[in-house]
């Protein structure tokens, strides 16, 4: 018998009274039957990871299923799937932040030629903001008498325009280690660049009551990434998804790196009692998020070759 939290298992005993299709029995099933095979969740230089996405791709080796889903980008998508080596033809990928009455959380967008979808026209929109932002964001650098050049950053992030590629915070994390004015990438966002400190500038976001039924009539599938990041009450959390769910919330990143085996579990028997599409992945970036590795993650993850199986049979619904 798994051992779950207290509000989860109250929760479940709701859900399975009413029908659920979900046990502990096949909740273990999925468990051991997981191997290294699929990674939905991956992040190139075309964002905020270190490494291109061609060599990304190679770098997996034989996969069953891969998704690079860059920050508010596509930019390195074609040239990942190219040189991607798997079981499954996978499709493309992206990490929104939206807004919600909670603060923020991020969105993941599978489907095919997102680039030729009306979400790129909106991931154009942010790209725009974005830049917009970063020279905010070097405003405030120079007027806390730090000596950061928007060439610097640029280089930081292997480009030579602001609308290049998704140039973010990352970037300016690393030019700062350049220069000595911190120790390490979490140090630059800890003193400089997290919500509250001198150089942080608010993000334009989008609210999933316009991309959630966007997705639905394209025809995407919209899953929310590391869902414990809303910071909502375990008691609530719930009624939060059910209530995404009615917005186009199709799925839950329930097999995330950072979370423990338990949480995972926890969360694939919240997502099944919806009837959310279940998915997992590292939230790779290379060196910008150290130790984490693709596929692996920490060392504990392993997503299923069926949930890949199960994101491409929802595609072919939709």
């Amino acid at each position: 018998m798994i051992r779950r939290s207290p509000v989860l298992a109250l929760w479940w005993h709701a859900v399975s009274v009413e029908g659920a299709n979900v046990s502990d029995e096949g909740v273990m099933a999925r468990l051991g039957s997981m191997t290294a095979g699929c990674d939905l969740h991956l992040h190139s230089d075309a964002s905020d990871g270190s490494v291109a996405a061609a060599q990304l791709a190679t770098d997996l080796g034989h996969v069953h299923m891969a998704v690079l889903t860059d920050h508010d980008t596509l930019a390195g998508s074609e040239a990942f799937v190219q040189a991607l080596d798997s079981e499954l033809s996978p499709p493309d990928g992206v990490e929104l932040s939206l807004r919600w009455s909670g603060g923020t959380f991020h969105l993941l967008v599978y489907g095919y030629s997102l680039a030729s979808t009306e979400l790129a026209l909106r991931i154009d929109e942010l790209a725009m903001a974005r830049r917009n932002r970063n020279l905010e964001l070097l405003e405030r650098a120079n007027q806390a008498g730090l000596e950061i050049t928007e060439a610097e950053v640029l280089a930081a992030a292997g480009t030579t325009d602001f609308l290049a590629k998704s140039v973010g915070r990352p970037h300016f994390a690393k030019v700062l280690v350049d220069r000595g004015y911190v120790s390490s990438i979490q140090d630059a966002f800890d003193t400089y660049l997290a919500k509250g400190r001198p150089l942080y500038s608010p993000k334009t976001l989008f609210g999933l009551e316009e991309i959630g039924p966007l997705c639905a009539d394209l025809g995407l599938v919209a899953v929310i990434a590391h869902p414990l990041s809303l910071g909502v009450p375990l008691t609530s959390l719930p009624d939060t998804l059910a209530k995404f769910q009615r917005q186009g919330l199709a799925g839950v990143e329930c097999y995330y790196a950072g979370y423990s085996p338990q949480q995972r579990v926890e969360l694939a028997q919240l997502a099944s009692g919806l009837k959310l599409l279940i998915t997992g992945g590292s939230d790779y970036h290379g060196s910008f998020k150290p130790g984490l590795a693709a596929l692996s993650g920490f060392g504990d993850l392993s997503v299923a070759a069926d949930i890949g199986d199960r994101l491409i049979e929802r595609l072919h619904d939709r």
